[in-house]
């Protein structure tokens, strides 16, 4: 199926267009995806939100290049999620570093 059509579904607001969109770019959005957070619920999470983000914003926005929009999205949601991650990671180290601390002081 052609971008332009599946913009148009968007600019309907006909659901179609997610289900059109997923079925051609869903496979390399979910590789993307996969590739960065390196964790299947993740991916998922992140394939959703893109797919959501989209259809919040195609109407006003028209990209020319439909994946390179979505891939964008996809990058964006991806990232987020590993700091979300790694953040949480943070925390507890400083805590056990904390613990090692206090023993080796008087």
């Amino acid at each position: 199926m052609e971008d332009a059509y599946i913009l148009d579904l968007f600019f309907q607001r006909d659901e179609k267009a997610i289900r059109e969109t997923a079925s051609k770019y869903g496979a390399r959005l979910t590789v993307i995806a996969h590739a960065i957070t390196e964790n299947d619920q993740d991916t998922e999470e992140c394939v959703n939100d893109t797919y959501l983000e989209a259809w919040q914003s195609i109407p006003p926005a028209r990209p020319v290049h439909l994946f390179a929009f979505l891939a964008k999205i996809i990058r964006h949601n991806a990232l987020s999620v590993c700091e979300r991650r790694h953040a949480k990671k943070r925390v507890g180290i400083t805590v056990e570093l904390t613990r090692e601390l206090c023993e080796c002081l008087p």
